[in-house]
This record gives structure tokens, C-alpha cells and sequence, in this order.
């Protein structure tokens, strides 16, 4: 589906009511530190920096959360310090890494359960100032790791701490650095089969 422009308006038997789409995004899309709208804007943040199309709509349900023109299969998740409750202390950083089944509209849920992706993208919005913004790129660190490697040494493991993702060696890097560092990473499709579940 493509993408709208924010400028369609809400109508009533065929006439516009004076509001516009662009009115319902502000009203529903302005806390950008809100755990469910931050994990879409790292994902939106991923795909501008890789050259994803962001003119087609992002679609729920995927497997994989973004396709690189490359072909890989990418997954993005994302934690921060602030949160938009919390004022008073900063969040533990952590990660959900949990194998799911993935759904397809006509087939429904796969019988397996397993991390579908090529490849892991950690977005951590690092500011610890509420005067910073999420919309400020320079305050994103991103994270690489091939799903493979989860596999192996996380196994079924739900989540993961930054502190454990770093003793994994992921590959850091900035937005700017996004493309080459997923074009780069060396992954495999398939863990050998003695590293399956």
C-alpha cells in the first residue's frame, strides 16, 4: 500500500469536517519516546538509512521486520534509557530476541518457532537528556549481529541485556554507517543443522 501525505482530510457525507489526517498523526504519533511508536520509528530509521522504499506503507506481521534491496532479512529492535513515563530514572536496556512463528494471511501461523531473520539490528536511542530528541540521529547507537548467532549461544532466550549483547561482539555502528554495515556482515540463511533447537 502507498504511503499518504498527511493532507487527506476526514469527511462527513462527502464533505471535509475540518480535520486531516496530519491532525490524527500528531494527536497519536508525538510521543516518539513511547515503547510501541519508538520500535516503528527504529525500523522507519533503518530503512531510510539502508534505501528501503519508505513510500510503501510498512506492513505488520512479517516475519522480518525489513528486506534490504540485497535480499537480506532483517530484524530491528530497539530499547532507550527514557521512557515516556519514567522521568526520575533511567530504563535497564534490554532486547527482545524471542523465536516466534511467523503468519501469513493465508496460510495463518507456522507450525516452527525460530528467529526468521538474516540478521539482527539493535537500535538504542542512547540520550539521557529529555531536552535531546529521538528525531536527532546522532544520539542512535545500532548494533549487528547475524540471527545465527543468537541461535548458537542464546538459544530459546527471550531477551538480552546490552551488557550480553556486547559480549556477543556485534558490529557498532551509526545511521551513517547502517548500509555498509548490513551489506557487510557475514551471515548464513541456515545454522548447521547440530545448532538447530
Amino acid at each position: 500500500m502507498q504511503t499518504l501525505t498527511g493532507n487527506e482530510h476526514f469527511t462527513y457525507d462527502g464533505m471535509p469536517v475540518g480535520i486531516l489526517l496530519n491532525d490524527f498523526w500528531a494527536w497519536n504519533s508525538s510521543d516518539l519516546l513511547n515503547n510501541t511508536l519508538r520500535g516503528a520509528l527504529a525500523e522507519f530509521i533503518v530503512a531510510s538509512a539502508i534505501g528501503i522504499d519508505t513510500t510503501i506503507s510498512r506492513q505488520d506481521w512479517t516475519a522480518y521486520d525489513l528486506l534490504s534491496d540485497s535480499g537480506r532479512k532483517i530484524e530491528v529492535k530497539c530499547s532507550a534509557y527514557l521512557q515516556s513515563w519514567n522521568t526520575e530514572r533511567l530504563s535497564k536496556i534490554q532486547f527482545s530476541i524471542r523465536p516466534a512463528r511467523s503468519w501469513d494471511a493465508e496460510t495463518d501461523f507456522s507450525e516452527d518457532m525460530k528467529r526468521w531473520s538474516d540478521l539482527y539490528v539493535f537500535c538504542l536511542y542512547a540520550s539521557k537528556d529529555r531536552n535531546e530528541s529521538p528525531l536527532q540521529l546522532e544520539q542512535w547507537e545500532f548494533y549487528l549481529l547475524p540471527t545465527y548467532v543468537l541461535d548458537e549461544r542464546c538459544k530459546n532466550q527471550k531477551s538480552i541485556t546490552l551488557n550480553s549483547l556486547l559480549a556477543l561482539s556485534p558490529v557498532k555502528t551509526t545511521y551513517e554507517g547502517l548500509q555498509d554495515a548490513i551489506d557487510n556482515l557475514p551471515v548464513r540463511s541456515t545454522p548447521p543443522p547440530e545448532h538447530l533447537f
